[in-house]
């Protein structure tokens, strides 16, 4: 168990329900209520501690004797800081957001929220504005390593980044045009101008989950597999001193890499780099890179090999779009988000050769019906057919133009006609259910075929063109509409 007073509590408790483990949070939230806060600037500022100074870490924190140190440019005295306030700021921020969204029940069975969630929900109204004090921080880009760092724990927990979003963005934009070349760098001495792959696949990763800068995120990519050691593992490039006494290769950089590659280049062997942190673990099984984050690190791990069980289709991360960069009417993606995707899967080699499904989709006499039923029940067609096509597993819909629509499934992925089917099947019902038994249904065309990554723009021009020939042999199709295979 870890001090519920240290700074990895709150991630200890997201570990623990990871493997359906009790994290025990009644008795947590209990501990941090009798804590109070000191000022907005002290080492108390929040409901538990931000580092090991002030509290045992628990036995799962080693002594601070054995703790590694990690970056030459940072730690000269062993900061702790720089590791420990970035992870707890992330996942201290999603797991008060996870109990927050739990209360539904309270003890006596009825509708309202629980004491604990309401706990939770006060405890994160409180930290909040800390939260973005101390994340605003990095976007000062004082220190590469550091601030991408807490981009990226920010950017993994999907409850934090919707709260602290635009803090995350700033960073992002500090450091991208920092890495226009592909690759982030060292600032300080003695790595100054030093590639850091730690930083770039950091960026990277906040770049993915924000939906930014995809030609950026291409190159960084590049940079990221290309700077993989012989043995599987990834390091930052370290005076030889340091690397001499400590190593050139880091558990901590090697799980960032291993699992941005794995979600997004299926010619990356995510099994040698999981064979080389397996090498790294302790008779205890855990994983440690600095020494007192090693119940988080050790997590960070799991999640990864757990990804590594699944194919790639299935693990494969599609870059999220802005709020502001959907189209109101669908909620789906423009189509300038499909331009970019292309782009990204020219740029990495894995996705070029990696063969894609694709499907191209219109509505047949959309146009007829929006003269009958007026352009708001015709919108109201195009947000169900969206809905509908947002529950395909493992793909992308995005509004192309019109009534025209483009459904990206994940490279390697199987049966997406089979999917297509399914949806094609269900459509009529979906739509009585929406808009009554005596409005005529509108049916999809739908025409899908496969290519390389590297020609998904020539794939929708392709399948706009052979669109043409559905649509003479298909002017009034059944309800369900028809797929064809070009």
């Amino acid at each position: 168990m870890i001090d519920d007073a240290s700074p990895f509590a709150a991630s200890e408790a997201l570990a623990k329900e990871s493997v359906r483990s009790d994290p025990n949070d009644q008795a947590r939230l209990a501990f941090w209520k009798q804590r109070v806060p000191g000022t907005r600037v002290g080492d108390d500022r929040y409901r538990w501690e931000i580092s090991h100074r002030r509290c045992k870490g628990g036995a799962h924190v080693p002594p601070r004797e054995e703790w590694r140190l990690l970056r030459p440019d940072v730690e000269r005295e062993v900061d702790e800081l720089r590791i420990s306030l970035p992870i707890s700021i992330a996942d201290g921020c999603e797991y008060l957001a996870r109990l927050a969204e739990r209360g539904n029940v309270d003890g006596s069975g009825e509708a309202g929220t629980s004491q604990m969630a309401s706990d939770a929900q006060a405890f994160l109204v409180e930290a909040e504005p800390l939260f973005r004090r101390d994340l605003a921080t990095y976007v000062q880009a004082q220190n590469p390593w550091s601030d991408t760092l807490g981009l990226r724990c920010v950017a993994t927990r999907p409850r934090a980044l919707e709260l602290l979003r635009p803090l995350a963005i700033a960073i992002a934009a500090t450091y991208a045009p920092l890495a226009e070349d592909g690759v982030v760098k060292g600032t300080r001495f003695p790595l100054a101008e030093r590639p850091l792959v730690s930083a770039t696949a950091h960026l990277a990763t906040g770049l993915l989950a924000l939906g930014l800068d995809l030609p950026l995120l291409g190159k960084l990519l590049v940079t990221v597999r290309d700077s993989q050691h012989d043995n599987g593992a990834f390091g930052d490039d370290m005076p030889d001193k340091f690397t001499e006494r400590y190593g050139r290769d880091n558990a901590l950089t090697s799980i960032a890499c291993a699992e941005l590659l794995g979600a997004l280049d299926p010619s990356f062997d995510l099994e040698r780099a999981l064979a080389w942190l397996a090498s790294t673990q302790r008779p205890d099984g855990f994983v440690m890179a600095f020494g007192p984050e090693l119940c988080w690190l050790s997590a960070e791990f799991v999640r990864l090999a757990d990804a590594a069980a699944r194919p790639f289709a299935e693990r494969f991360r599609f870059p999220q779009v802005e709020k502001a960069n959907l189209d109101r009417k669908t909620g789906l993606p423009f189509f300038a988000f499909f331009d970019d995707l292309a782009r990204l899967f020219s740029e990495l080699s894995g996705l070029a050769n990696a063969t894609v499904p694709v499907a191209f989709l219109d509505l047949a006499g959309f146009g007829v019906f929006n003269n009958a039923f007026g352009q708001d029940t015709g919108d109201a067609v195009l947000a169900s057919l969206a809905a509908e096509l947002s529950k395909i597993p493992f793909a992308r819909a995005i509004r192309d133009g019109g009534d025209e629509f483009i459904v990206v499934g994940a490279p390697d992925r199987s049966n997406l006609e089979r999917d297509l089917e399914t949806f094609r099947k269900a459509w009529p019902a979906r739509f009585r259910a929406d808009f009554g038994k005596d409005v005529p249904t509108v049916a999809p065309r739908i025409l899908w075929t496969s290519a390389p990554g590297r020609d998904l723009r020539k794939t929708r021009e392709h399948l706009g063109r052979g669109m043409g020939a559905v649509k003479d042999q298909s002017k009034k199709p059944p309800p369900e509409g028809v797929l064809s295979h070009l």
